[in-house]
C-alpha cells in the first residue's frame, strides 16, 4: 500500500503537469487573495488566504470532500511542497498517515 500511496503522491504532487489553454504544458498555480476590511475607516484588518486550484480532470476525485473538516499537512520540497489533506489521520502500516506522508516526502527529497 506505501508504494501505491508513494506513486500516487509523486505523480499527483510533483510530476503530473496538465495542459494549459495553449495546449503546452502548465504547471499549478496558487491564488492568493486578501480581504480588507475597513473599522470606522481608521484601522484596516487583513484577512489573507492562499487557494490550491484543482485541475479540471482531478475535481471528482475531490469533491466529495467538499464542505468537510480537512487536516492539512505541507511539507517544503527542495523544488516546491507536498500537501496532504486528510479527514482524520488513520493508520498506514501501524503509522499514522500524516507521518507516514512525511516519510515519504523525505523519500522524495533523496531521489
Amino acid at each position: 500500500m506505501a508504494s501505491h500511496f508513494h506513486s500516487a503522491l509523486h505523480g499527483a504532487l510533483v510530476g503530473n503537469p496538465y495542459r494549459g489553454p495553449g495546449g503546452g504544458e502548465a504547471g499549478l498555480r496558487l491564488v492568493r487573495k486578501v480581504s480588507r476590511k475597513r473599522y470606522y475607516s481608521k484601522a484596516v484588518y487583513e484577512h489573507e488566504r492562499i487557494l490550491v486550484p484543482v485541475p479540471a480532470e482531478e475535481r471528482n476525485r475531490v469533491r466529495r470532500w467538499l464542505g468537510r473538516d480537512l487536516h492539512i499537512v505541507v511539507e517544503h520540497l527542495d523544488y516546491g511542497f507536498a500537501l496532504l489533506a486528510v479527514a482524520e489521520n488513520p493508520y498506514i502500516d501501524g503509522l499514522p498517515a500524516t507521518h507516514r506522508f512525511r516519510l515519504l516526502v523525505r523519500a522524495l527529497e533523496r531521489s
